[in-house]
């Protein structure tokens, strides 16, 4: 299918959420006492992606309290505290912040932010849009293929599947298998005990597949301990595995996802107005494209 001409901006409002909590002072507070850097710095991120791309097309995605993943794997993201009690009031606020500006936000239950996105940008992608993913998260460079770019805001950085082989040493689709070799401690995946991103990134430029993995698939590929290595792989197999399915990012969720639905519409000025003035934003206000405005750059 031809590719549309205009994109849909994916973001994923959880990341930008925690990176503006932990990156602003928590002395920011609304009228009430209530701590808004999160919220702040995350309707900073919303406004700059608005002014600098002017998304014809836009949404954010959010996430429940439970994950699916939790069933495959009990220890899955056990490592992680809560978020702090001031962090988790904003988090409604957010949501309701997004939604205010004129931008569509999603959220299901027992998925996880990166699911949702994967979900819709593969349907918009299939509906012959092409789509950004907003993000900082190196695992979402799995989506990346010739429809499917992400934008990090914080680097200034886009990445196409050239730029993610570039900055992984492996494919897209290899991304899981990276991932199910390497495991990822900040959502405490085990993946496999001594293999390092060197190592990983050679053994699947030479195999592609974790179940490719084997002494005599890579002959001509030489390493310092290589048939160690690939004894150690076959034998925590299963945890590998494991990891993959827990690194892989959902596609397929059954959501009700359309362009109208994602059509970037502006801000509605009573809602913006009144839920600044409650967040103690009113010199915010001035920023944010609304609907009682001429038409004009945001239509």
């Amino acid at each position: 299918m031809p590719l549309n001409s205009q994109p849909v901006f994916l973001i994923d409002a959880m990341n930008y959420i925690f990176r503006a909590y932990y990156g602003l002072p928590t002395t920011i507070e609304s009228p009430s006492g209530m701590k808004t850097n999160a919220v702040l710095g995350y309707l900073r991120t919303l406004l700059r992606i608005i002014r600098e791309q002017q998304p014809p097309y836009i949404a954010a995605a959010f996430e429940g309290t439970h994950s699916f993943r939790k069933k495959l794997f009990a220890d899955y993201k056990a490592n992680r505290a809560s978020p702090p009690d001031d962090l988790k009031v904003q988090f409604e606020y957010c949501r309701r912040i997004t939604e205010a500006v004129g931008i569509a936000a999603f959220e299901v239950e027992t998925y996880e932010a990166d699911d949702v996105l994967g979900s819709i940008a593969v349907r918009m992608a299939d509906m012959g849009h092409p789509v950004v993913i907003v993000t900082g998260d190196k695992d979402m460079t799995q989506l990346v293929d010739d429809r499917i770019r992400i934008y990090d805001l914080a680097k200034n950085m886009w990445l196409d599947a050239a730029a993610v082989k570039k900055r992984l040493g492996v494919e897209p689709t290899q991304v899981p298998d990276l991932l199910a070799l390497l495991g990822d401690s900040s959502d405490n995946i085990p993946g496999v005990p001594g293999v390092g991103e060197k190592t990983a990134g050679k053994l699947l430029a030479a195999c592609r597949t974790l179940e490719d993995i084997s002494e005599a698939e890579l002959e001509g590929v030489t390493f310092r301990g290589r048939d160690r290595i690939v004894k150690k792989i076959r034998e925590n197999m299963d945890a590998a595995r494991t990891s993959r399915e827990l690194a892989r990012i959902r596609c397929d969720i059954d959501m009700a996802v359309t362009p109208d639905l994602l059509r970037y519409r502006k801000g509605n000025p009573d809602q913006v107005t009144s839920l600044c003035r409650e967040l103690g934003f009113g010199y915010v206000v001035d920023e944010i494209p609304t609907r009682h405005e001429q038409p004009g750059l945001f239509d």
